[in-house]
């Protein structure tokens, strides 16, 4: 399965290089072997493939040649290994035909291979060159293409459905369609092509022979993912979307602030880790209502920027302070903005410099900083990554902005304008997670700073705004794993889950309607919200009385009475509801069509290849069009070795997926859980 492929020049190093493997593949148009140097490293008992690419300038008659050669050093069978032939699919019909009447005579195996090193022909193109190649007399059609998108991949690897697939072999070059290598041999390719070690690769691309090795195999994943079933009844954790806010939002506020129904999880925690590090007092308490009330003492925005100077994130030498943000790209985007007030205030310091960890100082932060230079902001990256230094002064100002990317440096700049003397005017275009805008807006209201908002296309902020800590505010259940459990519930036995806002401005309450729509049988209860204090805990008048547990609704899906019917979503404005709905979608009966795989790139992953990958691995018909996922339900799946891709949402959808599988799911990682929901995994049995 795995095959070194050997590029080195000279028979010393090439045969250097086959004694690391027990397949290889021979580059002649690199190797520069003399025809008796061929016929010597073809008389190996080591199964090997003898290919001569003219793409380097060779002429197919050199290539002719110097494949003859490895024909003849392969002559005696008895001892050698399997030997293929690779002809390039642009070979001249009188050599080809020549190349592969004489190879097949002494055993060889024909691959024929068509390369396009700058895009991925259409399907149909695709499938033509199969048809052709076979037609010839290949016993192996390998199919190399670039691909520039997960679109292009997902053509690419679409083939496997159509033809058979140790016939072929199709995956594509470059980083970008990296992971169609491992893909590919996971769906039944004949091979995987490896390098020794990095620098000595033939293509932009290839695994090292080790890695492969443990990508290929069970010890690369230890952990059982497959669950039996879900608990029948769940309290949603709080929304790491609403804490984050909420969290900062009480930090910058003079006075105190009491938090309720707070759940632990690594991007919460790098929120109050942050705070804390300004100077803010936070203690966590247990409550009488779920989990934990956040207790936040500060003396204001301003007051903590004067005395930044006297905390360890000073660094006095160079007049600058170091913000870690942990791994949340979310808390990233709301301190840049946040960064220049603190330059605005402060005198000792001249710079801010924000760093990250794991997934989130690969992923792109910024895309575009022209609305960060009209607020009169510089900021320096690596390549749109972290680390970002800060410098310059915030300023209210007037600008229009895109929300193509996103709405969360948007929101941070909602955040801190209003603290600004002059006032801001925003032009939005290009809008998406609207929703997202929504409950920054809400949020901020709540500590009584207003913003202006023109059906999210203009927001209008005045300046010299102040927060005030609030003695009670709940942070709200978490729509975003709950959609998880929902599906769960509506593709098994049911499921009842509390605490949960209805009407909330948390995108992925969208979940609702598109469960009904499958023919999901939902019953809400929402509570009143009416709080009456005792003591210093606060309780929720229902019908039979105040109950200090119960917040927000309660919310029973209901065993399914029917199969589900398939649906189509546009979740552009939801795109962390995309993994639940993928979930969902394979167990509908029918072809279910998702929008919005433009707006997962950028995530813990790349959300669109890793549920395409991962999905495939397991029997899923997943195609991509467009910004369009299609997916064609009520297939059953099997088990597999996947990836989490560390990230927390990729998952949850295995997880919840298994309860569906009859075999066995195992994963590299189930760390990444923690990022937002670390008790995921309790609710299942």
């Amino acid at each position: 399965m795995i095959c070194l492929s050997i590029g080195a020049k000279g028979v010393k190093k090439v045969t250097e290089e086959l004694s690391l493997a027990r397949r290889a593949e021979i580059r002649l148009d690199l190797t520069n072997l003399s025809r008796l140097e061929t016929v010597t490293v073809f008389r190996s008992r080591k199964s090997l493939i003898a290919t001569c690419k003219t793409m380097g300038g060779l002429s197919y008659k050199e290539c002719e040649k110097r494949l003859f050669w490895a024909i003849l050093g392969s002559r005696t069978r008895k001892l050698r290994g399997e030997r293929y032939l690779d002809i390039d699919y642009g070979f001249p019909p009188e050599f080809r035909e020549k190349l592969i009447s004489v190879a097949k005579k002494v055993g060889f195996k024909i691959i024929i291979s068509y390369h396009n090193m700058e895009a991925t022909d259409s399907a149909e193109r695709l499938r033509e060159i199969y048809l052709s190649a076979m037609g010839w007399g290949s016993d192996i059609v390998k199919i190399v293409t670039k691909t520039h998108n997960i679109q292009e991949s997902s053509r690419l690897i679409n083939l496997y459905k159509d033809f058979p697939p140790h016939t072929l072999l199709a995956f594509a070059i470059g980083q970008q369609g990296r992971f169609t290598r491992l893909l590919s041999v996971t769906l039944g390719a004949p091979f995987i092509f490896c390098t020794s070690k990095p620098g000595k690769e033939t293509a932009d691309g290839q695994y090292t022979i080790a890695e492969a090795e443990k990508l290929l195999s069970k010890r690369g994943y230890p952990t059982l993912a497959s669950r039996k079933s879900l608990l029948p009844i769940i309290t949603a954790p709080a929304s790491k979307s609403h804490a984050q806010r909420i969290i900062l939002s009480a930090a910058w506020a003079k006075g105190k602030s009491n938090l309720y129904g707070y759940t632990p999880c690594a991007d919460s925690e790098a929120a109050i880790s942050l705070v804390r590090s300004f100077g803010v007092k936070v203690k966590k308490e247990r409550s009488k209502l779920p989990k934990f009330v956040l207790k936040i003492e500060s003396p204001g925005f301003d007051e903590l920027i004067k005395n930044l100077h006297k905390q360890k994130i000073f660094l006095k030498k160079n007049k600058s302070i170091r913000i870690n943000v942990g791994e949340s790209g979310l808390l990233c985007r709301f301190m840049i903005p946040a960064a220049g007030y603190i330059l605005k205030r402060s005198e000792e310091i001249e710079v801010v410099t924000i760093a990250g960890k794991g997934s989130l100082k690969e992923r792109t932060l910024l895309s575009t900083e022209s609305a960060l230079n009209a607020i009169g902001l510089n900021v320096e990256t690596n390549d749109g990554r972290l680390p970002a230094t800060v410098k310059g002064i915030l300023k209210g100002a007037t600008f229009k902005t895109s929300g193509k990317d996103g709405s969360q440096l948007l929101s941070g700049m909602l955040m801190t304008l209003p603290l600004c003397e002059k006032s801001s005017h925003i032009k939005l275009t290009e809008s998406t997670s609207v929703p997202y805008i929504g409950m920054t807006i809400k949020t901020l209201k709540e500590f009584d700073i207003s913003i202006n908002n023109n059906d999210f296309e203009e927001f209008k902020i005045s300046g010299k705004q102040k927060y005030k800590g609030k003695p009670y505010l709940p942070i709200e259940g978490d729509w975003s794993g709950a959609s998880m459990l929902m599906v769960a519930g509506a593709i098994t036995k049911g499921i009842t889950i509390t605490n949960l806002p209805i009407d909330s401005k948390q995108a992925d309450e969208k979940i609702i309607e598109i469960l009904q729509s499958c023919g999901v049988e939902i019953n809400i209860t929402e509570y009143p919200k009416y709080f009456v204090m005792c003591g210093d805990v606060p309780f929720v008048f229902t019908e039979d009385g105040p109950d200090e547990i119960i917040m927000g609704s309660k919310i029973e899906v209901l065993k399914p009475k029917a199969p589900l019917m398939p649906f189509e979503a546009d979740a552009t404005n939801y795109p962390d509801l995309f993994p639940s709905l993928v979930v969902l979608a394979l167990n509908c009966n029918g072809v279910s069509r998702i929008k919005g795989v433009e707006r997962l790139s950028n995530k813990e992953s790349n959300r669109a290849e890793s549920l395409y990958s991962e999905f495939t691995k397991l029997g899923a018909d997943i195609a991509i069009d467009n910004d369009w996922m299609i997916i064609k339900g009520g297939k059953e799946l099997h088990g597999a070795l996947c990836s989490s891709h560390n990230d927390h949402r990729i998952i949850m959808a295995l997880i919840t997926a298994s309860l569906k599988i009859k075999e066995k799911i195992f994963v590299d990682d189930l760390e990444c859980i923690s990022k937002s929901f670390p008790d995921f995994i309790k609710t299942f049995k």
